[in-house]
């Protein structure tokens, strides 16, 4: 069982809401039920994230939406603007969330809690609140009301191992699923971080705050940067957003995006520029600690219109 501690859950309710965030958010609305949640994010006029998240339908007309508590502040400022227009209320919870995973996992959610989802991007209700499925075999996240959490957190105990949120944070780094963080707000358009590709970009929904370059940049093919996973050996520190460099090239070719110490080396996720990926690349500096690339569970292509 991981802890995960580095998110914060809004609540979205009332009769508008679908409607609302149907012009805000790059995922179909219409793709979201009681059964089956969605990746997404917001993005500004000019398609530049401010945030991604994952969003569940908790009850009829009312969402929860989770993302990097370092981000969600700015969410609600950004989204109450609008949503002044709209017969829809946000407010933060104090919802915990928890993490777990292995071969057995699905089993023992059902066993401890009568129902487990067992396709990607599947939610259940349960009486501690949700579960969802993550997709490319990263897990189940749970969603546990403030009230039930010591109890639900203690009958996970007694199945699964204790972890750390690290542990957790280097999971979603391994399967190529990208946290925005207040370092990166307003700096890379969806497909940046392979979006598209990790199920939170639809392109046949209608008009959404940014859609227009999002669309742009998939179906003309101007997109030449993406994300990629890394290791990062013989380094002692980095911070979110650190440059990547490589020789003979004056200007950086990418930026840090996620990253968590493991072991004796980092593991990260970095928005890369294509052309670099043949050519030795290094962090802060082109003499900095190498980074050796790593594969993903899914495959970098571009939407076929």
């Amino acid at each position: 069982m991981y802890p995960i501690t580095d998110r914060q859950v809004l609540s979205i309710n009332g009769p508008d809401s679908a409607k609302f965030m149907q012009g805000q958010f790059t995922c179909h609305l219409n793709e979201i039920s009681a059964s089956q949640y969605r990746p997404g994010a917001c993005c500004t006029a000019k398609g530049r994230m401010i945030n991604n998240f994952n969003l569940l339908q908790a009850g009829e007309h009312h969402y929860l939406l989770s993302l990097h508590d370092s981000v969600a502040q700015s969410t609600q400022a950004h989204l109450k603007k609008y949503m002044v227009f709209f017969k829809s209320e946000m407010a933060a919870t104090d919802m915990v969330m928890a993490g777990v995973k292995g071969p057995d996992a699905q089993n023992i959610l059902t066993t401890l809690f009568g129902q487990c989802p067992s396709d990607d991007f599947g939610q259940v209700d349960v009486e501690f609140g949700h579960i969802i499925k993550l997709p490319f075999e990263a897990g189940f996240e749970l969603y546990i009301k403030a009230p039930l959490a010591d109890q639900t957190l203690a009958s996970l105990t007694s199945k699964c191992s204790l972890t750390t949120q690290s542990a957790w944070k280097l999971n979603l780094i391994e399967h190529g699923l990208a946290k925005l963080t207040s370092e990166n707000v307003e700096k890379f358009i969806p497909q940046m971080l392979n979006l598209g590709q990790t199920g939170a970009v639809s392109f046949s929904k209608g008009c959404y705050t940014g859609q227009e370059i999002v669309a742009r940049m998939e179906y003309l093919g101007k997109l030449k940067r993406h994300l990629y996973r890394a290791r990062i050996s013989h380094c002692e520190s980095l911070t979110t957003g650190d440059a990547i460099y490589s020789p003979g090239h004056n200007s950086s070719v990418g930026e840090l995006v996620n990253w968590v110490q493991h072991d004796d080396v980092i593991e990260a996720l970095m928005v890369l520029e294509d052309k670099y990926l043949q050519n030795s690349l290094y962090v802060n500096s082109a003499s900095g600690p190498h980074i050796e690339l790593l594969s993903l569970p899914y495959q970098i292509t571009e939407h076929q219109a």
